[in-house]
């Protein structure tokens, strides 16, 4: 029997020893007065909105859209100023097909980041397959094709879709 007891009481006064350095290091950590400790984000394992983009980007992913939303809406209230977390919000609002709320951060990253070629891409997308409007689609499309190589994949698929959707000016000749 004695040769139990001592084990277990090694055990336990770790334990005791860990939980009581833990509680006397979380009394003294330096706090910012009014703030609560799960608040303060400078900490350095504070989450940013990059961290949330990726976790989002993991969730797509996953196929999880619901919580692709969640980090992605994080990352936007974080960075209001970043036209890619609006757009990267919008594609998880697209798996949901909840077109007019992908348009709308679509509209946002337009004006905060113009020069963003995915967003055209996007909203090409959401106007063709949420709101079945060709014209506006093709014009968002044409858009991306006048702002990246015409040799690059994402350009072929392009004009694959513009070709799909046909002459929407009639057979004028």
């Amino acid at each position: 029997m004695a040769i139990h007891a001592g084990p277990r009481a090694l055990v336990l006064a770790t334990f005791v020893a860990l939980s009581a350095g833990f509680l006397a290091g979380y009394w003294l950590a330096p706090r910012e007065e009014g703030i609560a400790p799960s608040t303060v984000t400078d900490a350095p394992h504070a989450v940013g909105p990059e961290e949330y983009g990726q976790l989002g980007m993991q969730s797509l992913e996953a196929g999880d859209f619901a919580a692709a939303e969640r980090y992605f809406r994080r990352a936007t209230e974080m960075a209001p100023e970043s036209g890619t977390a609006h757009a990267d919000l919008a594609v998880s609002l697209m798996y949901q097909q909840r077109w007019q709320d992908a348009h709308g951060e679509l509209e946002i990253a337009g004006e905060l980041s113009p020069d963003t070629p995915e967003v055209y891409f996007l909203q090409g997308v959401v106007y063709r397959d949420g709101f079945n409007d060709t014209a506006r689609a093709r014009d968002a499309w044409e858009r991306f094709l006048a702002m990246v190589p015409l040799d690059s994949p994402q350009a072929g698929t392009v004009h694959t879709w513009l070709e799909g959707l046909g002459d929407t000016m009639g057979e004028v000749q």
